[in-house]
């Protein structure tokens, strides 16, 4: 599947011409801050569609768009927001893609800058995408953190494997869940096919380079800005 030969897309600025300085600064950094939070003070986690989180006890129940909603209110109040008032209340996988796939590469709007290229992908970056017609399940699709950038695969110009941060109740490869007895919060490493002209992301494989299979569908990649 990843045999066939790519060629790059071109870089495509995210910062709008003539955009407020506070609505183009990403907010990777804190992202990544909260994240890395949940990480170490993690003691007990678990899947769920109804966030519970006590920090004091380490304790974090959440699914992944419920994740992404919690740690962006943290982080990136402006963007969160902006998808949980389209989604008109509790913001789903699918709502973070189309807020994602509607905000123009060149402009950020509602504080988010849409990432174009999968190469140019950083730490704290959102990466959503909907659910593959192949896959039976209630769920929208599915949405994570970037925490590294990403990785090209050797041989195959247009591969590159991502180290995500999720809530899930399945592993990745190289996952902080595996040897535990816990799901939900984790950290793991996926494969994402991007378009040989645009190099924008449109197929994964959900365990890395050992993925059985490549589910092609439609994904997005943000920035908070704001």
């Amino acid at each position: 599947m990843l045999g066939t030969r790519f060629a790059l897309g071109i870089t495509i600025a995210l910062a709008a011409t003539g955009a407020r300085a506070e609505d183009t600064e990403s907010r990777g950094p804190r992202v990544m801050s909260v994240v890395d939070g949940i990480q170490n003070n993690l003691v007990e986690g678990r899947y769920s569609h109804v966030t519970r989180v006590n920090e004091k006890a380490g304790s974090y129940e959440f699914d992944c768009s419920g994740m992404v909603a919690w740690v962006l209110r943290r982080s990136a109040p402006k963007a969160g927001s902006a998808v949980a008032w389209t989604a008109g209340g509790r913001p789903l996988a699918r709502d973070y893609y189309r807020r994602i796939a509607r905000t123009k590469a060149d402009k950020p709007r509602w504080g988010w800058a849409r990432v174009a290229r999968v190469a140019d992908t950083l730490p704290g970056d959102v990466i959503a995408w909907l659910r593959p017609k192949e896959i039976r399940s209630v769920n929208t699709g599915h949405v994570a953190f970037v925490v590294a950038p990403p990785k090209a695969v050797a041989g195959h110009p247009n591969a590159y494997l991502l180290r995500i941060a999720d809530a899930s109740r399945y592993q990745h490869d190289h996952d902080t869940r595996r040897g535990t007895e816990r799901d939900g919060f984790g950290i793991g490493t996926i494969l994402v096919l991007a378009h040989p002209e645009t190099g924008a992301p449109y197929a994964y494989g959900w365990f890395g380079l050992r993925s059985g299979w490549i589910l092609t569908t439609k994904m997005a990649i943000g920035r908070p800005v704001a």
